[in-house]
């Protein structure tokens, strides 16, 4: 708690142990595990015979995490000096996501993709057994098989205690309005547990709209994860409303994170003039029963970054009842410990505004289990 304010952290993120593969995958599955040849900064697992991340080749992004994160580097982000931050920074509850187990290498190999989304979702929940109450997790689905996928929602939610579902890649030539995706959009709704979209594509097999820049050194890096989060999820955005699936699936939730909030009134703007306005000429008839903005109003949140200038102008459009506060604790690229939530009581809102983003959105769109156990819940 900061100032009398409740504090949820929609958007943080787990960074694995270098064997995570090599303790948690099923003794099926052992000889085709992946192998980790080395762990940079602390943070991101290489595997055998892949290339390090792109962002790696940035030689500032890594070499500031001892300073920006001090102990919990040192430590290896063990429980404990999360816990110690977040006590220092008056963050009650953080849910957390993957940096690399939603990107180990078993494309082609759906079943391998399952096995390691099983044994990532259990290493997650053991990490949070310590603190249940206060640091909750993502779990991350393989998008290669609907059945799996689908079967994984339902261990994962119902059995590991995972508060939302990581919106992995789709089957190529399977976009996520195929019907085989159906039974999966079931189980969300069904289990009342939100989408985290992510960064992920829109359409798999496809390059990411980032891509063009992957060769490139320097500025072309920035310019890459500039384009990557916000461009990807406002395709996702579009496509679950304009395919038709929110209106199949009226109570599935959408949690878009990691992107900003300050396109959230173009896109929906630009999505309803294509619907409504002089460009609905390319619907040979009106394609949706509401509007874009009720859509996301219905079913959707948006986490905002506490230092974006234009998170006044987002409420002024869609009002503060779909958006939430993150911190994306600890990735290179995020704010140190100390400035999220001094950013957020700094912005020119009321206190009204804030005490929805910081706390009651995430309980709207993640749901009471979210909270459940924390004795923050009934203050």
């Amino acid at each position: 708690m900061r100032n009398g304010f409740r504090v949820i952290d929609a958007d943080a993120h787990f960074y694995e142990p270098g064997d995570i593969w090599d303790t948690y995958v099923e003794a099926g599955f052992r000889d085709r595990r992946p192998r980790v040849t080395a762990v940079h900064a602390k943070s991101v697992l290489q595997y055998e015979g892949q290339e390090p991340m792109n962002a790696l080749r940035s030689k500032a992004l890594f070499s500031q995490m001892d300073a920006k994160f001090g102990h919990a580097f040192r430590d290896g982000w063990s429980m404990e000096s999360r816990l110690k931050d977040m006590e220092a920074e008056g963050w009650d509850i953080q849910v957390c996501l993957p940096t690399n187990g939603s990107g180990a290498p078993a494309q082609g190999e759906p079943d391998l993709a399952a096995a390691l989304c099983r044994a990532y979702n259990n290493w997650a929940r053991d990490f949070c057994s310590t603190a249940p109450e206060r640091v909750k997790f993502a779990a991350v689905v393989t998008g290669q098989d609907p059945a799996e996928m689908t079967a994984e929602i339902r261990r994962a939610v119902d059995h590991l205690g995972a508060v939302s579902v990581f919106l992995p890649s789709a089957i190529p030539d399977k976009m996520w309005h195929h019907p085989d995706y159906n039974p999966v959009w079931q189980a969300a709704q069904e289990l009342e547990v939100p989408l985290a979209v992510h960064g992920t594509g829109s359409a798999s097999g496809l390059p990411l709209a980032s891509a063009r820049y992957d060769p490139l050194d320097g500025a072309f890096i920035a310019l890459s994860e500039t384009i990557g989060f916000p461009f990807e999820n406002m395709m996702n955005l579009g496509h679950f409303m304009y395919s038709g699936i929110l209106d199949r699936f009226p109570t599935l939730k959408l949690l878009i994170l990691e992107a900003n909030s300050g396109w959230v009134p173009f896109w929906l703007n630009r999505l309803e003039k294509y619907c409504e306005g002089r460009q609905s000429v390319f619907f040979d008839q009106h394609p949706l029963n509401l509007s874009p903005q009720e859509y996301f109003l219905r079913q959707c949140a948006v986490a905002a970054d506490a230092d974006e200038p234009s998170i006044k102008y987002v409420v002024d459009y869609i009002g503060d009842d779909n958006i939430v506060f993150n911190t994306d604790y600890p990735h290179p690229d995020a704010p140190a410990t100390s400035e999220p939530l001094a950013n957020m009581m700094e912005q020119p809102l009321s206190d009204e505004s804030k005490r929805k983003i910081l706390w009651d959105n995430s309980v709207k769109i993640y749901g009471e289990r979210l909270v459940a156990g924390h004795p923050m819940a009934s203050s």
